[in-house]
């Protein structure tokens, strides 16, 4: 039998867990079977816990690089669930105990238990069949005389799932957190947990390859739901948040056919399902989407009154105002020493046909200004990409922004979400304090020139509509700058990268 774990160092540091899995790996006293990679299994073997493994372990380092599972796995080998997780953690005061928290981990505790005895694959692999379409004017016509769809067809073969998850509530009270307590502990393979935005970019990605092998087909994402749920019957989504108009049109569906198919979706959010994509073009297209979240999900709010990425604690300088010499000078020294003093030179990243030009990188550290990032017609795809070959972001020259410049401070909310979520690190400087950079009450009557576009196209002429009025970007920038604050801390900027 293989050797599960031979150094929890090792594991720590060659897979990627999340932070609340790292943390109880460090000090975990919770008892697992170690089997050696020569001896079978028995009853007598003897339990150790993590730090006995860790200090007993004589393992040479060419067979330590073999393991096979994460700790994660084998948490999950040893039936913790996250209530028991939670509770370890706080224990070793990893986390404080917090009443709001822990009433969403009850939540969560349930929806685990119910999926150790949940096998939905028959039920996909029956719509699966199903779906496939005859090509060219037959696909057409079953799509004018009723053909049902696998979400319509599913019912017969239904499988009753356990009822999805939804966590909503204010930023920084641990809505992340507890989710990834619940899926490193989850006990089975087929398990996702994506960004949103990473998520919807891929799908866009699957769209546009399936047209283009079989542009024929009417229903494009009956095929996709079945692939994603072959991928991962249990979807953890980050950030659950619709503001595009043609991911909610995607949307509409696409959760339809993963419904239909009895895939479990835990998600956080920011916003209650009735509140997503709020004041968005043609919204009522999208209700049959929230109105399927509200059947679909138990709707909980983690309304604890603590943000905890402002809670106190051992902040790092990194970012610098106001514009001047003395700031340049010290964004050039700080560059210099992130990159070890190499030479920092251009350079081009290219995906999905797209490119992006990299001004001045080295050692993993790009340098780049506002104007850079934030001013061209950029999005998520792009800074998703950024993010995955730089550990380290100097971003300078953040200017100002008001309602005038409601695009840029879309693109770099988007830019801060996607650095988050990778743990990128951040060195920055602004022409105002970090707290002053955006003000959503300033310049609402000011449009630039790509939405006077839009409300031309859209036949708006009401300036004073929710759409325009600085409602979505002050909510979504309250997010982005708990987590620049917490970006700040010495624990997330010396971590390893």
């Amino acid at each position: 039998m293989k050797l599960f774990v031979a150094n929890s160092a090792v594991c720590r540091k060659r897979l990627q867990l999340t932070p609340a899995t790292k943390a109880l790996s460090l000090g975990m006293t919770r008892k697992c079977q170690l089997y050696s990679t020569t001896a079978t299994a028995t009853a007598e073997a003897e339990p150790q816990t993590l730090q006995d493994i860790e200090k007993k372990s004589t393992l040479p380092a060419t067979e330590a690089k073999k393991i096979e599972i994460s700790i994660s796995q084998l948490l999950c080998r040893c039936h913790i669930g996250p209530v028991e997780m939670y509770d370890q953690l706080v224990k070793e005061g990893k986390v404080n105990s917090d009443e709001h928290q822990r009433n969403i981990i009850a939540q969560l505790q349930r929806i685990w238990m119910e999926l150790k005895s949940y096998h939905p694959e028959a039920k996909i692999e029956s719509i699966s069949e199903k779906e496939e379409q005859p090509k060219g004017w037959m696909s057409k016509f079953s799509s004018m005389v009723g053909v049902k769809t696998a979400a319509h067809t599913s019912q017969a073969n239904d499988v009753d799932a356990p009822k999805s998850l939804y966590i909503y509530g204010d930023v920084g009270t641990g809505k992340t957190m507890v989710m990834d307590l619940f899926y490193d502990t989850l006990p089975i393979e087929r398990k996702r947990r994506v960004h949103f935005h990473a998520f919807m970019l891929d799908v866009h990605a699957r769209v546009h390859k399936l047209k283009t092998m079989e542009p024929e087909r009417a229903d494009v994402l009956g095929p996709i739901a079945s692939d994603l749920a072959k991928e991962a019957y249990v979807l953890c989504f980050d950030e659950f948040q619709v503001t595009d108009i043609a991911d909610a049109m995607i949307l509409r569906k696409l959760i339809t056919e993963l419904f239909a198919r009895g895939v479990v979706v835990v998600t956080t959010s920011n916003r209650h399902p009735t509140e997503l994509y709020k004041n968005g073009i043609q919204r009522k297209s999208f209700m049959p989407c929230i109105d399927l979240l509200m059947e679909k999900c138990e709707v909980v709010c983690l309304d604890s009154p603590t943000d905890y990425r402002k809670t106190s604690r051992e902040m790092s300088k990194i970012y610098f105002s106001p514009l001047n010499a003395n700031t340049t000078h010290t964004i050039d020294q700080l560059t210099k020493d992130l990159t070890g003093g190499k030479k920092m030179t251009p350079t081009v990243l290219s995906f999905l046909s797209r490119e992006l030009q990299i001004p001045e990188q080295a050692a993993g550290v790009a340098r780049m200004t506002f104007d850079d990032l934030c001013n061209k017609p950029l999005s998520a795809a792009d800074y998703l990409e950024l993010v995955k070959n730089f550990h380290t972001i100097v971003l300078t020259d953040i200017p100002r922004m008001t309602m005038k410049h409601r695009a840029q401070a879309r693109r770099f909310i988007t830019l801060i979400d996607a650095m988050y979520e990778s743990k990128t690190k951040l060195i920055a400087s602004g022409e105002t304090g970090l707290l002053e950079i955006f003000n959503a009450e300033e310049g609402t009557n000011e449009l630039n020139d790509d939405f006077r576009l839009m409300m031309d196209d859209l036949k708006l002429e009401d300036v004073s509509s929710p759409l325009f009025n600085g409602q979505e970007e002050a909510f979504a920038f309250q997010r982005a700058l708990s987590r620049l604050i917490q970006m700040q801390s010495k624990e997330w900027f010396t971590r390893p990268n």
